[in-house]
């Protein structure tokens, strides 16, 4: 179903409010289905880049999105290279439009209805209403009142100091503290080009826009109305009769802000919702970002999100780190020569489970798999210091039988012999110096970047639990890397 379709379905009560924090939700069969991400340079799949975002963030992204279109656009169609950008339907699913459609684009993403029509149908008369005039009088009593601000104007012409051609007509400008600011009353159609149009202007102009409603509902937010919270740090400026009556009371100007107070809940967020009424000039006003906000939401959040990251974090590493623990306990303890007894099944049952969630496979038995068998014999080894699981008496034996049986492990057993320092146990024990020209073989072989001593891809992510951070290294000379880089020399690759 085409995205222009699908805004055609009815709507029960006419609106549709999203969870901020939910994931954002494309429409089902988009006719632009892939875009150039310009930033990146990659095409990437619709559908998947709306659906991998929060909707708070796409909305936030969509403002920026849309500014950025007449002059370094983010997105461009895959097929035509015309800019586009995110619009939604009724339904709030979301998709990408061209910026203008002459029919040479297979993907049509517009409305047989022209923007001048659309906007003839909703907007006439409304600018003009009576609500729209109620409000913009409660600013000007507003600011009329605060001594700390002059040359207040409404519906007056305010000229480009930049180009002589551009102008705007702000409901109501003003100079103030912070020099001079337009406020506009945001109208339940206000279309994104105009928020976006009016926010590059007045940048352009280093002055500020506020935006300002009359009333605001958390549990019933348009889409236009929600362009202005998530790009305006989650908050919502208010302006009413009870805000005017404090502002000439107090000769301040007042405003009820209401804002999203992220909430931790175990290991996720929600919101909950806040109003407070504030005086204006103990706002944050951002020029740059044309931002005008009393609870600094993002900041917040990220901290939470921080927070909640690094717990995990530190919760997963000691999961790992016991997981590790258990999986070298129980191969010290194994009887190589003989099947496991009962209780050694169940244990190594529930290791396989915990590991493969993690992405780390062991086979069936531990005594199924001769490579997996010297992999864990030659890292046990080094930890230890003595040969596990072979009859051999000296470590430097282990190095021999992993080098001449098991090459694709000996990366992974000079990367434990590093970790567990037994570099000059391993010296002590070369009195012929066969290891040590074996080492250097190796290394040279390495270095051209040959196969032979290659470590098994199916390998690193169990090598990377029992020696933590060597992922990125092995995979780094592995066949299975599009990057292959020789290594410098066998002792650098198994330390670093």
């Amino acid at each position: 179903m085409d995205g222009d379709e699908e805004q055609n379905r009815p709507v029960v009560g006419g609106n549709v409010t999203f969870d901020p924090l939910a994931a954002a939700l494309p429409v089902e069969e988009p006719a632009i289905r892939e875009v150039l991400d310009c930033d990146t340079g990659e095409f990437v799949d619709a559908r998947v880049w709306i659906g991998g975002q929060r909707y708070e963030g796409l909305i936030a992204q969509r403002v920026s999105v849309r500014e950025r279109l007449s002059e370094k656009p983010r997105f461009r169609c895959s097929l035509c290279s015309v800019p586009v950008y995110l619009v939604a339907n009724q339904l709030k699913h979301f998709f990408f439009r061209h910026i203008t459609e002459d029919g040479s684009c297979p993907a049509e993403t517009r409305s047989p209805l022209s923007r001048d029509e659309i906007l003839a149908r909703k907007y006439n008369g409304v600018r003009e209403s009576e609500p729209h005039k109620r409000i913009k009088a409660l600013i000007v009593r507003s600011l009329a009142a605060d001594p700390s601000f002059s040359e207040i104007l409404s519906e007056h012409q305010w000229r480009s100091s930049h180009d002589r051609h551009s102008r705007r007509q702000p409901d109501v400008q003003v100079t103030g503290p912070m020099g001079r600011v337009a406020f506009e009353v945001q109208l339940s159609t206000t279309f994104l080009d105009v928020v976006a149009g009016r926010r590059s202007f007045y940048r352009q102009e280093g002055a500020l826009l506020v935006w300002v409603m009359g009333y605001f509902d958390p549990d019933y937010r348009r889409l236009t109305t929600d362009d202005l919270l998530f790009s305006n740090n989650s908050n919502i400026l208010v302006v009413d009769e009870e805000t005017a009556a404090l502002s000439e009371a107090e000769r301040r100007v007042h405003v009820r802000c209401h804002y999203r107070r992220p909430v931790r809940e175990g290991d996720s967020l929600t919101d909950h919702w806040e109003s407070y009424v504030v005086p204006f000039n103990g706002l944050t006003c951002e020029k740059e970002t044309q931002r005008c906000w009393h609870f600094d939401y993002d900041r917040q959040a990220a901290a939470l999100r921080a927070e909640i990251d690094k717990e995990l974090q530190e919760r997963e590493q000691a999961t790992m780190d016991a997981l590790r623990g258990e999986l070298f306990s129980f191969w010290l303890s194994r009887s190589p020569n003989s099947a496991p007894d009962r209780t050694a099944v169940h244990a190594w049952a529930a290791l396989r489970k915990a590991l493969d969630d993690r992405g780390i496979s062991l086979p069936p038995s531990p005594n199924d798999d001769s490579g997996f068998i010297a992999l864990m014999n030659g890292v046990a080894s080094a930890k230890e210091g003595n040969p596990v699981g072979w009859n051999f008496r000296r470590l430097v034996e282990v190095a021999h039988r992993i080098s001449d049986g098991y090459p694709q492990h000996v990366v992974a057993f000079g990367h434990a012999v590093r970790l567990f320092e037994r570099e000059k146990l391993l010296d002590e024990q070369d009195r012929t110096g066969k290891w040590k020209r074996r080492r250097s073989a190796i290394g040279a072989s390495l270095r051209r970047g040959e196969p032979d001593f290659a470590p098994d891809p199916a390998t690193i992510p169990l090598v990377d639990l029992l020696i933590p951070g060597t992922k990125a290294k092995l995979e780094k000379i592995s066949p299975a890397s599009s990057t292959h880089a020789p290594a410098t020399s066998f002792s650098i690759v198994t330390a670093s």
